[in-house]
């Protein structure tokens, strides 16, 4: 038990540094693309950015976290023939691993819970503030390269000289379609008030819409077309289907006939299952990874960590992408990026146990 403890605390020290530094390193990131975004209200809405970007990115930090920090506590152990001790006092392998088996299912129980209910409403949370603060940036564009998405529209320029902006372009989509897209040498924004419309004035446009048959009509103009991009229900937008929670998700499944809508609701609360098993996955794959390290020092198992959480991060966008394509069942994209760690697991846990 004292040896146990003492292989848990090395562990739970070597996480939470793990955590704090990846935490601090998205941070950082948040903080440039607030600025950089919203320059004129970067300070403004940061304090409400900074908390909501941490419950969205805790799962993922989690995931880097639990396999950096198994790999260096057994790769340290292993350096300095703590291992090899350990073995010839006759203590067997599943007494060495069982700390890191505690700290995964540890961090199981705190994943589920974020996945479930922190992760949806910080998104939903985050995506209403950098709405609203979207429109209060337009009040005032920032010059630059500027990309703003409002509703279902989308206005991009690529500099603001004297008030005017630079090769506008607004694209109106419908789903997954675009059905509308002006271009023009240049523009202005002109904001309005409360729910009415944000008018951006157009000068001199070419542009294209669709047609409720479907067809492509193109048009250009030698004079101001101005368009409006209505912002009603935009600050107050409901949650999206991934920010649903279990309950909710499972009433669409049963009760909706829409195959792609039940497909969605099946990937998306299967994945928050998975998703939370990963942790523990990871550590499994992590320590003896780390055990096999003969040299160095204890950061000598930290290139060592990288091989499975790029095997992770990579299978899971891709069956993710799969999944929502409906190429594959969604509980089979769901699922694969762990099948993937419990099979390397296994060959990896035999490899060190016969040592």
């Amino acid at each position: 038990m004292i040896l146990q403890r003492y292989i848990f605390r090395e562990l739970l020290a070597s996480f939470i540094f793990a955590f704090l530094a990846v935490l601090m390193v998205c941070m950082i990131g948040t903080m440039f693309q607030v600025f950089r975004t919203f320059p004129g209200l970067g300070f403004t809405i940061l304090a409400t950015a900074l908390p909501l970007a941490t419950g969205a990115m805790a799962t993922w930090v989690i995931l880097v976290a639990s396999s950096t920090s198994s790999t260096l506590v057994y790769a340290r152990l292993s350096a300095e023939n703590e291992i090899t001790a350990m073995r010839a006092c006759g203590i067997h392998t599943v007494r060495i691993l069982a700390p890191a088996l505690l700290l995964g299912l540890t961090l199981v129980g705190v994943a589920y819970p974020l996945n479930e209910i922190v992760v949806p409403w910080t998104r939903h949370a985050r995506r209403l503030l950098f709405r609203q603060s979207t429109v209060e940036a337009l009040k005032t564009p920032p010059a630059g390269n500027q990309d703003f998405f409002v509703g279902s529209f989308r206005l991009h320029y690529t500099d603001l000289r004297d008030g005017l902006m630079v090769n506008p372009t607004i694209t109106q989509m419908k789903g997954f379609q675009v059905v509308m897209d002006y271009y023009a040498p240049s523009g202005k924004i002109l904001p309005g008030t409360g729910n009415e419309p944000l008018k951006v004035v157009m000068l001199k446009p070419r542009y294209w819409r669709m047609t409720e048959n479907g067809k492509r009509e193109v048009f250009s103009a030698e004079n101001e077309v101005t368009i409006d991009i209505p912002l009603e229900d935009y600050e107050n937008g409901g949650p999206q289907t991934v920010d649903l929670p279990a309950r909710s998700l499972w009433d669409l499944y049963f009760s909706s006939k829409d195959r792609v809508e039940r497909n969605q609701a099946l990937l998306i609360l299967h994945t928050r299952y998975a998703s939370s098993m990963a942790p523990l996955l990871l550590i499994l794959v992590a320590v003896p990874i780390g055990i096999l390290v003969k040299k160095g020092s204890r950061l000598a198992g930290l290139g060592a960590s990288l091989p499975p959480l790029l095997i992770y991060f990579v299978s899971y966008f891709v069956f993710q992408g799969l999944g929502d394509k409906g190429k594959i069942h969604p509980v089979l994209a769901a699922y694969s990026p762990d099948l993937f760690l419990a099979v390397l697991a296994a060959l990896l846990l035999g490899g060190v146990s016969r040592k």
